[in-house]
């Protein structure tokens, strides 16, 4: 009688365990996130959404600190070939900013000065881009512009991937952004006001307009 007893608990307890395995595999994405980090925030990021072109885009929890980020049509989705990973900042998951026929564009916080735009393709013969303090973007022409490196702003075609230097006056900031007001990238016209100093430092400023040729 002792055995079955014995037997008759061990049967119980490998019952309850199976019940939370299973339950613990149909705990959404955002529950799994909030398990560890703070609780009740991650719910609207970690779903399925659909953009207001049609577009299906998702960020799909793989583990307790990192993700991955799919877009495309309700048959087929595309999926970031780079990871993503929690840190608990909400500013730096990735959001949906704009979109037209060809391309998804979210935006991603990463510090001061800090942000990364996502050009996510929605041709099977694009390739996505990340581009790292993106100024400005014209899908229509599949153009960005952004800061290559000291003076210069880097136009480049999403596309053919063909590229144009800008070149600036000397910025006395650390980060060539700071001396750089209202740019825009539009109709093939590059334009901005440059500023002496910084956007802080600075009261007036000059516009500059210049042509895009690719």
């Amino acid at each position: 009688m002792r055995i079955l007893g014995i037997l008759f608990i061990c049967i119980i307890l490998t019952s309850c365990n199976h019940k939370n395995i299973v339950k613990s595999t149909l705990t959404s994405d955002s529950i799994r996130v909030d398990s560890k980090y703070t609780k009740g925030i991650w719910v609207s990021y970690f779903k399925k959404t659909k953009t207001p072109l049609g577009a299906i885009l998702k960020l799909k929890i793989i583990n307790d600190s990192s993700y991955i980020v799919q877009w495309g049509n309700s048959l087929k989705l595309k999926t970031c070939p780079d990871t993503f990973h929690l840190d608990a900042h909400e500013t730096w998951i990735p959001e949906f900013i704009a979109e037209n026929k060809d391309y998804i564009v979210l935006r991603q916080g990463c510090g001061n000065p800090c942000w990364v735009g996502y050009f996510l393709p929605l041709n099977d013969s694009v390739k996505p881009r990340y581009i790292h303090e993106y100024l400005d973007y014209d899908l229509k022409n599949n153009l960005v512009a952004f800061i290559k490196c000291d003076n210069i702003i880097e136009i480049v075609n999403l596309k053919t991937s063909l590229k144009e230097d800008h070149k600036t006056k000397n910025c006395t900031s650390v980060f060539l952004g700071y001396c750089i007001d209202s740019l825009s990238v539009k109709n093939k016209i590059l334009k901005y006001k440059w500023l002496p100093k910084t956007t802080m430092d600075s009261k007036k400023g000059n516009w500059i307009k210049e042509k895009i040729k690719i």
